[in-house]
């Protein structure tokens, strides 16, 4: 009798999510979830019209997206960013992050919000994930090292441009092209938050 009871309680603290962002304004709302189960969901309301996305990742999509909202760094971005600035137009976001032991992260903010670089990292994740709705992943074979030579231009999903500084080790430099920072990427990562060369 015991056994079937740790079973259970081990089921009941899994999470049901990866990563579940909600965006709310005046005008309705939306939110985009990552289910456990590989199923992404993407549910708007405008004007009082609903509208319901569903689709299923593929294993190796999944697998990534999940393993990076569960990243430690992650779980150093500040709880509020928001400016507090109001007004009709004003879009909220709260940002829920969850771990396979059943941790949770959650961080809120707003359009314009200065987000460090982890929490804006999230966010182009998440702009990925929803343009996956009209746009698939692009392969990987677009993001090898002879396609990336130092000074092409990559568009992050959530619009951010930036520059490759040059490629060591399988990881790829990344420079801000207005924004004042650099980074290193794996490769074979860059596609799930960057659009591919032009």
């Amino acid at each position: 009798m015991i056994l079937p009871l740790i079973l259970a309680s081990a089921l009941a603290t899994q999470p049901t999510f990866c990563a579940e962002w909600v965006r709310q304004s005046r005008e309705g709302y939306e939110r985009l979830t990552l289910f456990a189960d590989r199923t992404l969901v993407w549910k708007t309301s405008r004007a009082g019209i609903g509208d319901v996305r569903r689709k299923k990742l593929p294993a190796e999509e999944a697998d990534f997206y999940c393993s990076y909202f569960a990243r430690p760094e992650l779980w150093e971005i500040p709880e509020d960013a928001r400016t507090r600035l109001s007004g009709d137009f004003t879009v909220q976001s709260s940002i829920a992050l969850t771990r396979p032991d059943g941790s949770r992260k959650e961080f809120r903010f707003d359009d314009f919000s200065a987000l460090n670089l982890n929490a804006a990292a999230v966010r182009s994740a998440l702009e990925g994930l929803k343009g996956l709705f009209t746009n698939p992943i692009a392969p990987a074979s677009r993001f090898t090292a002879e396609a990336l030579p130092p000074g092409t231009l990559l568009r992050r999903l959530d619009g951010v441009l930036f520059r490759v500084r040059g490629i060591h080790s399988g990881h790829a430099e990344m420079e801000g092209v207005e924004q004042p920072y650099r980074f290193f990427m794996k490769l074979e990562e860059l596609r799930f938050q960057f659009s591919p060369p032009e």
